[in-house]
């Protein structure tokens, strides 16, 4: 495949960002006639793959291991690039979740290969996709080209692509197997990041409302 998009898992289901990142991986395969693939994993990885083949995205990539159960920094970013490295995309997109800012620069940094976070738009610049992301508090935006030939990792902010643009159809399930070991996960992740009782988390939220007096 050209495009491979890993989905999150949240509690069984496929995360929004992760259809927010399907909707972009469309967008782009229609715009320069690319493959798409998603990858899940982890312990909900065939309920997931069940979800994400409803959508048109070729195929899934399902991928079970006893320590992909729970999540780990170590274990997420080796089993990707493992997958990356049997697959060849082009592109590997992500929705930029708390999770993705924590296992894939590790991933950037084992490859040798550009992160290009929390984009908010992409363009076809002829053969070249041009990305832009907000800067200085989104006073700013900058246009990037990374002038490597990939994979390119790719991360998008929630919304920049609606979740309910993604397309229906009808993809195929294929299980991946890849070699970890416990030898190789140094770290111990603590229970997913949630904003305190009573608020409301920015970053997933569909819709923001703010009024002001200025």
């Amino acid at each position: 495949m050209d495009i491979l998009i890993v989905i999150e898992d949240n509690n069984g289901k496929v995360h929004r960002m992760g259809l927010e990142s399907i909707t972009a991986a469309q967008t782009m395969a229609q715009d320069r006639g690319l493959s798409i693939a998603a990858l899940v994993m982890g312990s909900n990885a065939d309920e997931l793959a069940t979800q994400a083949s409803n959508y048109d995205i070729g195929e899934v990539l399902s991928l079970k291991h006893d320590l992909l159960s729970s999540y780990s920094c170590d274990g997420y970013a080796e089993a990707v690039r493992q997958v990356v490295e049997q697959e060849s995309p082009k592109y590997v997109f992500f929705g930029h979740t708390y999770q993705v800012r924590d296992y894939v620069p590790k991933i950037s940094a084992k490859l040798m290969k550009p992160f290009l976070v929390d984009n908010v738009l992409m363009n076809s610049d002829g053969e070249e996709t041009v990305f832009t992301k907000q800067m200085f508090n989104a006073k700013l935006y900058s246009d990037m080209i990374a002038m490597d030939e990939g994979p390119l990792l790719i991360s998008f902010q929630s919304a920049a692509y609606s979740s309910d643009n993604a397309a229906e159809g009808s993809a195929s399930v294929r299980d991946v197997t890849i070699s970890l070991e416990s030898s190789m996960i140094k770290t111990q992740s603590e229970d997913p990041f949630q904003e305190e009782s009573g608020g409301v988390d920015l970053t997933s939220a569909e819709i923001i409302v703010s009024v002001g007096r200025g």
